[in-house]
């Protein structure tokens, strides 16, 4: 009886990630060992879900991680101009499942991947929460493309951004080498103002961390022509 409740529960509380007419499930798994757990993988189209993964704003730790990074680049100076006023500034990472694209609601949040530009800095959004790097310069290659050179603690000193569609607001990043990747590595986000494009594949468990979607891997250099 208790586990019935419980489910019940789970299952009320699924609404506020999507509404049922617009939820098609991937996987779905129910188990009482060992204790009770609802765990559902779904493709979501509503924009609820969206506005989550497109909010830039900090929490209280965000903020704290921010500023005490942000110390200790200073000065900071402008570097965007007017002729890369129009590009796009906040991005999300973009999956690919089954020959399409999605966005992804991670089961731990950090995985959730996010870039923004500023003025005069640069955001990577990780499991390290927002880290900023120093712009030092920005050079506009084309109307799609833009090379960022930045200073920061871990060692990401650049970064390619190329639109390879621009109605969709898809484009790949090339990182250089950081702390984390010592070959750098490429990932395919999207313009958080077009997200709206593309419905969310949602890894959804209110009890525990599961193991994170496994999408598509994705051939860069073809996408890069």
């Amino acid at each position: 009886m208790k586990f019935q409740i419980f489910f019940f529960n789970l299952i009320l509380s699924l609404p506020l990630f999507a509404e049922q007419q617009d939820t098609i499930f991937i996987q779905r798994k129910l188990a009482d060992i060992p204790y009770p757990f609802y765990h559902a993988i779904y493709i979501d189209t509503t924009r609820s879900v969206r506005d989550i993964l497109t909010n830039f704003e900090f929490d209280n730790y965000d903020s704290a991680t921010y500023f005490d990074e942000l110390q200790r680049l200073k000065p900071l100076k402008k570097k965007m101009s007017f002729a890369t006023k129009d590009f796009p500034k906040n991005w999300i990472a973009l999956h690919k499942w089954q020959g399409k694209y999605y966005l992804y609601y991670p089961s731990d949040f950090g995985n959730h991947i996010k870039f923004k530009i500023t003025d005069s800095t640069t955001l990577d959004f990780s499991m390290e929460g927002p880290e900023p790097s120093r712009l030092n310069q920005v050079v506009l290659l084309s109307s799609t493309k833009l090379v960022i050179y930045r200073n920061n603690h871990w060692e990401g000193k650049k970064v390619q951004i190329n639109i390879i569609d621009k109605a969709r607001g898809i484009a790949v990043f090339t990182f250089g080498q950081t702390k984390y990747s010592k070959e750098g590595y490429q990932l395919l986000m999207v313009d958080a103002n077009k997200a709206y494009l593309f419905p969310t594949i949602v890894n959804y468990c209110k009890t525990d961390k599961q193991i994170e979607f496994d999408f598509d891997k994705i051939n860069f250099k073809s996408l890069n022509r």
